[in-house]
């Protein structure tokens, strides 16, 4: 049988043969093989593969429906697995069963005045990026001394007295709540809950009010 030279090989039985080699290459010597030869290609390709990531994760978001946006201060460090079971109770108590459908808590806040726990805070609250934050006496009577929260009379109207059992200098405090306590995910007392969720926004506070208070 006439054995072909690679130059009278046609395009297809190149790449097929092509294809063999590199099968037939162990991994130690396949990687820097594909990498001389194809190197263009495999930047290309991880390229697409980032970019088709990127994309996903911005359809994904825009489609993602945040439910509330909690902020926990001096949260015990023991109770990760706390607050992410409240994330599963307050998604399923105020989520209507749609796939993309989230609850955000993050528990790092921090109280007092250094430099990064200032500006956690700040930030979060200027970007808009927290509906309520749960805190301690102090930072309660910071914002308070900025008028920098919603009063709980404005956000409750006619309902306002149907709280006043859970309420602390007219905020609402956690710390009367049973339920809030099942958790444990803070040890001290009050714990205020401070609105900076917007007047629209009402329904998704008064539903994290009620799965306390109910």
């Amino acid at each position: 049988m006439e054995i072909k030279h690679e130059s009278d090989l046609t395009p297809k039985e190149k790449r097929q043969m092509e294809i063999r080699k590199i099968k037939s290459l162990p991994l130690r010597k396949k990687i820097p093989y594909l990498w001389t030869y194809y190197k263009s290609w495999l930047v290309i390709l991880l390229i697409i593969i980032v970019f088709a990531g990127f994309i996903g994760t911005i359809v994904r978001n825009s489609m993602t429906e945040e439910l509330i946006s909690v902020g926990i201060e001096d949260a015990h460090p023991d109770s990760q697995i706390a607050m992410d079971q409240l994330k599963a109770d307050l998604l399923e108590y105020m989520g209507t069963g749609k796939e993309l459908e989230t609850v955000s808590i993050d528990g790092s806040y921090i109280s007092g005045d250094e430099y990064t726990s200032v500006t956690k805070r700040t930030t979060s609250i200027a970007a808009g990026g927290l509906d309520v934050y749960v805190c301690g006496e102090d930072t309660y009577q910071e914002y308070k001394s900025q008028d920098a929260f919603r009063e709980w009379n404005e956000v409750l109207g006619d309902s306002y007295e149907q709280y006043e059992q859970y309420m602390t200098d007219g905020t609402l405090d956690l710390s009367k709540c049973p339920k809030w306590q099942e958790y444990g995910i803070t040890l001290y007392e009050p714990v205020y809950v401070i609105v900076f969720a917007p007047d629209e926004e009402n329904n998704k506070v008064l539903d994290f009010l009620d799965f306390f208070c109910q």
